[in-house]
C-alpha cells in the first residue's frame, strides 16, 4: 500500500498520446529520483473518445507531423513497426478507452504505480513496437512486464462492467481538470490537483520543477 504520509505526484497521461510517449524517459528519471520521496499516481481523462475515434489512417498526415515534432523536441522516435503495422495499413480504430481501462484495472489490482506502468507500457507498445493497445495480447504482455498476473488483469479488463467504469473514470478526471497530456500535478491531502508543469520537459528541468513543488508544499504549513 502507498505510504499516506508521502506526497503524491499525479501524472495525467493517455496511452495514445504521442507527447506522453516522448515524455517516457524524463518520467523514468523522475520516478528514480523521487522513488523514496513521493508516490506516483496516474490520471486519465481520455484523449481519443467519442467523435475522435476513427481509423488511424484518416489522421496519418497529422500524426506524421506530430511524431516529427516529438522527435525533434524529445529525441524519442516512433519505431518502424508503428508505421509498418499500424499507420500505413491505417485500419486500426484509434480509441483511448481500452488502453485506459487496462491501466485503471492495473491500478485497482496493484496500486497507483502499477497503473502508471501499464499506461506508459501500452504507449510504448504502440509507438515503439507497433502493437495496438486494445489487443488482448498486448495488454497481457504489458501486464506481465509490469509484474501483474496477465490472466487476472485480462479477466477484469474484459468484464461487462469495465467499459462503464472507465467512462466514469474519464468523467471524474475531467471534473478534476485533467484534460491535457502529459501534465504533472501534486495532489493535496484533500484531493485537489496543483499543476507542476504541463507538456514535455527534459529530465533535468522536470526534476527541478518537482523539487521546487515539493519544497513549496513543505514550507506552506509553516507559513500559514
Amino acid at each position: 500500500m502507498p505510504d499516506p504520509t508521502r506526497p503524491v505526484l499525479v501524472v495525467a497521461t493517455d496511452p495514445l498520446c504521442g507527447w506522453c510517449y516522448g515524455f517516457g524517459p524524463p518520467l523514468r528519471r523522475l520516478r528514480e529520483r523521487f522513488a523514496d520521496a513521493a508516490t506516483f499516481d496516474v490520471a486519465m481523462g481520455g484523449l481519443v473518445t467519442g467523435g475522435r475515434e476513427r481509423m488511424i489512417g484518416l489522421d496519418a498526415p497529422y500524426l506524421m507531423r506530430g511524431l516529427q515534432a516529438i522527435y525533434a523536441r524529445t529525441g524519442v522516435k516512433a519505431g518502424p513497426a508503428f508505421f509498418e503495422r499500424v499507420l500505413e495499413p491505417g485500419r486500426w480504430v484509434s480509441r483511448s478507452e481500452p488502453a485506459c481501462r487496462a491501466a485503471r484495472v492495473a491500478r485497482e489490482m496493484a496500486g497507483p504505480e502499477a497503473g502508471l506502468d501499464v499506461a506508459f507500457g501500452l504507449g510504448e507498445a504502440l509507438y515503439g513496437e507497433g502493437r495496438t493497445p486494445d489487443d488482448p495480447r498486448t495488454v497481457r504482455r504489458v501486464a506481465r512486464a509490469a509484474g501483474l498476473d496477465p490472466d487476472a488483469l485480462e479477466e477484469r479488463w474484459s468484464a461487462p462492467e469495465a467499459f462503464a467504469e472507465t467512462i466514469a473514470m474519464f468523467d471524474a478526471a475531467r471534473r478534476r481538470g485533467v484534460t491535457s497530456y502529459p501534465t504533472l500535478y501534486r495532489e493535496t491531502p484533500e484531493g485537489a490537483l496543483h499543476e507542476i508543469f504541463a507538456g514535455f520537459l527534459p529530465a533535468d528541468a522536470a526534476v527541478a520543477a518537482v523539487e521546487e513543488a515539493l519544497a513549496t508544499a513543505d514550507r506552506t504549513p509553516h507559513e500559514t
